[in-house]
């Protein structure tokens, strides 16, 4: 249980920091727009990356990160406990589909080792059925009939991801972590 609760505080730790940065770097230069979806979600990463790292115990922290992220950090138009759960179970569910099919989601220690074919795979699929519901969600409650919110989901996250993941890769190229010499002797 201790490596769980250690799991769930470096999750949540990981999205805050993330919707902080989002919130503040990337909503003010979207204001303009319908609010409908951020064109480059950041938040997104913060979802896959735990996955990645420490497989499906990280979900439970990321439904709690969202939904006290979406209600109580930040003044967001149409952003709800509800939206926020179905972005969360979008993972959940690619997830659920990736253990199904047998997919490897585990990283290799950094980021650089990281079976990316699978990675790339899973941003889409989690950012697809996340456009799709959310998309759904707005028009069964607003009654918006827009494709243009399921696409600029999709794209959103897919580019926040990416953004995310990309500058994560960067900083760690200038971190060295020390070879361990257990592994040296391994080879």
């Amino acid at each position: 249980m201790p490596k769980f609760f250690e799991l769930s505080v470096y999750t949540c730790f990981f999205y805050f920091l993330v919707w902080v940065i989002w919130l503040f770097l990337v909503q003010p230069v979207e204001q303009g727009s319908t609010g409908l979806g951020s064109l480059a979600f950041l938040p997104h990463a913060a979802r896959v990356l735990p996955v990645l790292f420490f497989g499906g115990k990280a979900i439970p922290a990321i439904f709690f990160s969202e939904f006290i992220a979406t209600n109580y950090i930040g003044e967001l138009l149409y952003v709800t406990e509800y939206s926020s759960f179905i972005s969360s179970t979008a993972i959940l569910i690619s997830w659920g589909a990736f253990k199904l099919l047998d997919v490897d989601l585990k990283s290799k220690r950094v980021l650089r080792n990281t079976d990316w074919k699978h990675v790339t795979l899973f941003i889409l699929v989690s950012a697809l059925i996340n456009g799709i519901g959310n998309g759904a969600y707005y028009l069964y409650i607003y009654e918006i009939l827009d494709p243009l919110i399921t696409i600029r989901f999709v794209i959103g996250d897919i580019v926040g991801a990416t953004i995310v993941i990309l500058s994560l890769m960067f900083l760690t190229g200038f971190i060295k972590i020390p070879e361990n010499n257990h592994d040296k002797e391994n080879e």
